[in-house]
């Protein structure tokens, strides 16, 4: 996407350091007291857990009911000790994000509490009315937009597939909230959106009509064969989707602009190392709204040169190999957004991804004011592939002229065993490319301008 970037790197081989462990609170002994599960623990499970673990939820079992947490209250414990559920990755000691899943020290505890006593009921009148769930929506579905026929991934393990979506609007419209369908979970390793003007589309329409099957082959990124990223004719990236990640609605006040006349096209990546090939018809939801306080624009941050001259090697055998870049934040922003971002004048983060594949172990993503002053963007201490996403700040971060980016990523080649996943042994040549056994790091950051 930014290998044809002409950037001078600024890199710093000093990693940062990584923020300390949480507390293990199950380690503690229990506290004195009563806790039951109407009062105490229904209220956090609601908003924490329901969400997801419903019927028909992305979760593999449902925790709606009294019976369904007691027969897997043993479980429940051991996943919220280990914080790997609620899954959240950011640390909490970074920055304070809209729609955090993770629970507080104290929370655990009422759940180490209930379970250690023998999960006590209590009285059922004890339980609030209604406690709303904090997991992400999208708050109306306004445009659904699929995949005109079924794909059947014909090349293995990984596949990159742009398809021409059709843009209906006959009147300018911002898109302000965005999710993904996928028609096909177990082979849909992710999904990226671009939004390509009326001017431009000449390329890839020539690509879709030359390519015999649905859509076009686009391994490179967004972009139809023979048209190197970061060229005019590439289209303006506004969102996508990654594994756990479900649908949303954009800060408010903000929207991403579409012209009438545009298409969007949308690139999935196959990955069928787990799964066979199968026919899926994905969808695209959308929320859309006439006007917007706010443009916002999405891009990428990341070293060109990683990508352009492969200059991200990770060697084999080390186990905490890392890259770090940092670069002028207005420049490479305005360099990557065509200039619609200027660079003379400040932006403000509203949120932020990292994203690495499966060798990945920490990551981190900051603005730098000065010798001294550094803002947190988002830092993840122990990456796990599975769990991806936008993390939309509570308070959004100024970048003004003058300051810089810094993304830092950390892999283990020696021999690894991620999150929830089969052990992957070290590789000779690991570096950054498109596949799943590939490697990659690089930050997306959705902001505005005045």
């Amino acid at each position: 996407m930014l290998g044809a970037l002409a950037l001078s790197a600024c890199t710093e081989e000093k990693p940062r350091e990584s923020s300390p462990a949480l507390p293990d609170v199950c380690a503690e002994a229990s506290a004195q007291r009563e806790v039951t599960w109407y009062r105490d623990v229904k209220p956090v499970l609601d908003a924490k857990c329901a969400g997801c673990h419903q019927e028909g939820g992305i979760a593999p079992f449902a925790l709606t009911t009294t019976e369904q947490v007691l027969a897997m209250k043993g479980a429940i414990l051991h996943s919220v000790c280990e914080r790997s559920m609620p899954p959240w990755l950011a640390h909490r000691d970074c920055n304070q994000y809209q729609h955090d899943r993770s629970l507080s020290d104290e929370q655990i505890a009422l759940i180490r509490d209930w379970v250690r006593a023998g999960a006590p009921l209590g009285d059922a009148s004890d339980a609030p009315a209604e406690t709303p769930s904090n997991s992400e929506q999208l708050s109306r579905v306004d445009l659904e937009l699929a995949m005109s026929e079924p794909y059947t991934p014909q090349e293995q393990p990984d596949e990159y597939r742009c398809f021409m979506l059709d843009w209906p609007e006959t009147e300018e419209k911002f898109i302000t909230g965005i999710g993904v369908r996928p028609g096909r979970t177990e082979i849909v390793h992710h999904v990226l959106i671009a939004a390509v003007a009326p001017e431009n589309l000449g390329a890839y329409l020539q690509a879709d009509e030359a390519d015999p099957g649905p859509g076009f082959s686009c391994p490179g990124g967004l972009n139809p064969p023979g048209v190197p990223q970061g060229q005019g004719s590439n289209g303006s990236l506004i969102g996508g989707w990654a594994p756990g990640g479900e649908g949303r609605d954009l800060p408010g006040g903000t929207g991403v602009r579409i012209q009438p006349g545009s298409k969007l096209v949308m690139q999935l990546h196959y990955n069928t190392s787990s799964a066979p090939p199968a026919p899926d018809v994905s969808k695209l939801l959308l929320k859309l709204d006439d006007s917007v306080e706010h443009e916002a624009f999405l891009f990428p941050f990341t070293n060109p040169q990683w990508i352009r001259d492969r200059k991200m090697s990770i060697p084999q055998g080390e186990s905490d190999a890392f890259h770090i870049f940092g670069y002028d934040a207005l420049e490479f922003a305005s360099r990557a957004s065509k200039q619609k971002i200027r660079a003379n004048a400040p932006i403000s983060v509203y949120g932020a991804q990292l994203h690495m594949h499966q060798r990945g172990t920490r990551t981190a993503l900051t603005v730098e004011k000065g010798d001294k002053e550094k803002a947190c963007l988002l830092e993840i201490p122990e990456w796990n592939f599975h769990w991806q996403g936008m993390h939309v700040l509570q308070q959004a971060v100024r970048i003004s002229p003058g300051d810089s980016l810094r993304i830092e990523c950390h892999w283990n080649n020696a021999g690894f065993i991620p999150h929830h996943g089969a052990p992957l042994p070290a590789v000779a040549d690991l570096n950054w490319g498109e596949g799943t056994n590939d490697e990659m790091c690089v930050a997306f950051l959705y902001v505005t301008q005045e």
